[in-house]
């Protein structure tokens, strides 16, 4: 996966939201708009080694899972379009993507299954044999546990990590979000941090907290889509449409534009900008072998300045003799004084 630092790199969760119906699935993948970078699903094939059969969701979830011929028609629909991330809820769906690995580019394992090291560990050794990037969900970690998982990760010889960091609590709320987490996270793990929106989608903050995110340094971001929003689907609480994540796609490029990298030179703008500077002119008329003084000095706004005068400069001048007469208001200039 090309991801590169600073620039956006958007992921479309489809999730559960397809509940089944392999139609629909393909109809999110065939809308997704050109301008998002992966598609992301959920694959699962034994339910009984990701719950137990009297949980709440076992017989909705039991009824949802598709056989592998229909993930490989999504797979292959979505590949050449979008990079392909699939999150792995059991070891089967491993030994699936195994069977298939060029149809993917990156395998994702849930928070809720990275205490599962037999899980983990597979996922691990699937991005490390075939060359996949690994994404971790991050959230519901305290600290020290993190550390624990990124070590556990680093043993495992692998390189290509993303953490992301966000949780769903249909919807999260504004205040449990905590994006000033995402730069501590960075610094702590040297690795990328991602930003899962799990917001409402008719959250009035919502683009904004992706945009914020973005600027804190989640040029990752993962966004829920569905084919119409507000529809009454598993995970769509949180999901916008192919229209609205586009949109979103094309204003984070343009903060990117805005942000930028690092880099402490002054650019082409920035010097334009400089010409509104005051520069130092003389106060009043001086004759030839003048030596000048600080009161000799003032600052003004010219139209078009000869040069850029740095911060300070008119004090190189001070205590010099004029090589030629100077007049009120002209410029300061290097070549007005004897060497």
């Amino acid at each position: 996966m090309k991801i590169s630092k600073n620039v956006p790199y958007i992921i479309a969760e489809t999730a559960y939201s397809f509940e089944g119906d392999q139609s629909y699935l393909m109809e999110q993948t065939l809308q997704l708009p050109e301008n998002v970078d992966a598609i992301k699903y959920h694959i699962l094939f034994d339910i009984d080694e990701y719950m137990e059969a009297n949980h709440s969701v076992y017989s909705f979830l039991q009824n949802w899972i598709l056989e592998e011929e229909d993930w490989i028609s999504i797979l292959k629909a979505a590949k050449g379009k979008h990079d392909v991330i699939v999150l792995a809820d059991d070891r089967r769906t491993i030994h699936f993507l195994e069977k298939y690995p060029e149809l993917i580019d990156g395998v994702e394992i849930h928070a809720a299954c990275v205490n599962d090291k037999v899980l983990f560990s597979e996922v691990i050794g699937f991005a490390n044999k075939y060359f996949k990037t690994l994404f971790v969900g991050i959230s519901g970690f305290e600290i020290q546990e993190l550390f624990d998982i990124s070590e556990y990760i680093r043993k495992k010889q692998l390189i290509d990590v993303v953490f992301m960091y966000g949780f769903q609590n249909y919807p999260t709320k504004i205040k449990e979000i905590r994006l000033s987490k995402i730069p501590m996270l960075q610094e702590m793990f040297k690795v990328p941090v991602g930003y899962a929106d799990h917001t409402g989608w008719d959250e009035n903050e919502k683009e904004l907290l992706i945009y914020t995110a973005y600027a804190l340094g989640a040029n990752i971001q993962e966004i829920h889509f569905v084919l119409k929003e507000g529809e009454n689907r598993t995970d769509a609480v949180t999901a916008v449409d192919a229209k609205r994540i586009a949109k979103i796609v094309n204003t984070l490029k343009q903060e990117a534009k805005a942000i930028n990298d690092v880099d402490m030179r002054l650019n082409e703008g920035e010097k334009r900008y400089l010409n509104f500077r005051k520069v130092p002119v003389y106060a009043d008329d001086l004759k030839k072998g003048y030596i000048l003084k600080e009161k000799d000095i003032k600052f003004i706004r010219v139209e078009s300045p000869l040069y850029q005068h740095k911060f300070s400069e008119e004090e190189l001048f001070i205590g010099r003799a004029l090589k030629t007469n100077v007049y009120k208001n002209t410029e300061i200039v290097t070549d007005d004084f004897c060497l």
